[in-house]
């Protein structure tokens, strides 16, 4: 039957992008729709980096923060064209973190994610490098390095190699209904047409729950947090190609990145909201992220230097920590009440660990599937 495919995916975002690519190139029929364009919300207003999550540590994730290390690596090389390493600074201050902390925690950022090409974290003098960029109380300083990725190019990347390998991509479809039959799923899109197949995938991401409630019509016992992070970008603040992690008194970080050669990209903010729904910018977050330059840096701005903002929505698992301490990590739900008709839910994640979580999907799903390669291949094959 034409229409009928092994895996069925609602969502075009990262997510939803890499287990296309990743279960195609292992020989399954894939069909992905995606309500809009692929990569045109929460995977496209990131802050732009494929990064461990040094911040991370203080929660003692250090299990996400070895994946997410040892992904960097794995996506600098298999995306060449659109990452590049880049230093990023950070200005000791005497009241937050001290300074053992800060060592501490940048000898693990160094060592958990195993042997690496990126360089490794070192103590700097502030006055002798960057006087002219920082305010003058600033005179330690750390250096440690990440990646700086264009996040939507990785998203259209990989749907492309997808498509390369016989997926289905269709963007501005929305899925209405979908339903269990004796043999998998029938999926009813906006336009009527049906599609079926065995398993479905809702990788729908801060629409998770709303497909689960509106759509699927099932029931799970996993709850999001929808946190809007926002960014404002200026006028390059600075000629050099650094970043600066700057620490801020409610124990949050905000980066300065350079930003398509004339700019400085500057973000982001967590602000709890209700909806997934086109994310805006607040009055209060830019005077948050401008107080946090000015605090910082010796050029000062103000509202008027800000040419362009942008924000996203994180859709974080619901575990009633504050929005910073909330886990950045996935988890699966996978629904077999009929063993015939798979559903696995998605939630959490994030940009760096989109290509271990999509072979993580095709070991859960296993069981479920036909027979088809289980050798796992993303890692070697560049986009």
């Amino acid at each position: 039957m034409n229409n009928y495919f092994d895996l069925f995916i609602i969502g075009g975002g990262i997510n939803g992008a890499g287990i296309a690519r990743d279960a195609s190139g292992r020989g399954l029929k894939v069909y992905l729709a995606d309500k809009g364009k692929v990569g045109s919300a929460t995977s496209s207003w990131s802050s732009k980096l494929i990064h461990g999550g040094l911040r991370y540590l203080e929660n003692y994730e250090f299990k996400l923060v070895r994946e997410s290390l040892k992904e960097r690596e794995v996506i600098t090389n298999i995306a060449p064209t659109i990452t590049k390493p880049l230093p990023f600074i950070i200005p000791y201050t005497k009241k937050l973190r001290s300074k053992l902390l800060i060592r501490l925690g940048l000898f693990l950022y160094d060592h958990l994610g195993g042997n690496t090409k990126i360089p490794k974290s070192s103590k700097i003098n502030l006055n002798k490098k960057y006087s002219k960029i920082l305010n003058q109380k600033f005179s330690v300083g750390f250096q440690y390095y990440d990646v700086q990725v264009d996040d939507k190019k990785l998203v259209e990347m990989n749907i492309d190699d997808a498509k390369k390998l016989g997926a289905t991509i269709v963007e501005d479809r929305k899925v209405i209904n979908a339903n269990r039959i004796d043999d998998g799923w029938e999926i009813t899109l906006d336009n009527n047409e049906i599609i079926k197949s065995k398993i479905l995938i809702n990788a729908a991401g801060p629409w998770i729950n709303e497909v689960v409630n509106n759509v699927i019509k099932t029931n799970t016992n996993k709850s999001i947090r929808l946190v809007r992070g926002s960014h404002i970008i200026t006028k390059k603040l600075y000629d050099e190609e650094i970043a600066f992690t700057l620490q801020n008194e409610d124990n949050r970080i905000v980066f300065v990145i350079p930003y398509k050669k004339k700019y400085s990209l500057i973000g982001t903010t967590e602000v709890e909201v209700k909806t997934a729904d086109n994310p805006s910018i607040s009055d209060e977050e830019k005077i948050y992220l401008i107080n946090t330059i000015n605090n910082h840096f010796v050029k000062q701005i103000s509202n008027e230097n800000i040419v362009e903002t942008y924000s996203g929505i994180r859709p974080l698992i619901e575990d009633y920590n504050e929005a910073s301490k909330v886990t950045r990590d996935y988890v699966f739900d996978l629904n077999i009440q009929n063993k015939n008709s798979p559903l696995l839910n998605i939630y959490g994640g994030k940009l760096t660990t989109y290509r271990k979580l999509s072979e993580k999907v095709m070991e859960v799903l296993n069981p479920h599937l036909p027979t088809y390669n289980k050798k796992n291949w993303t890692h070697s094959k560049t986009l």
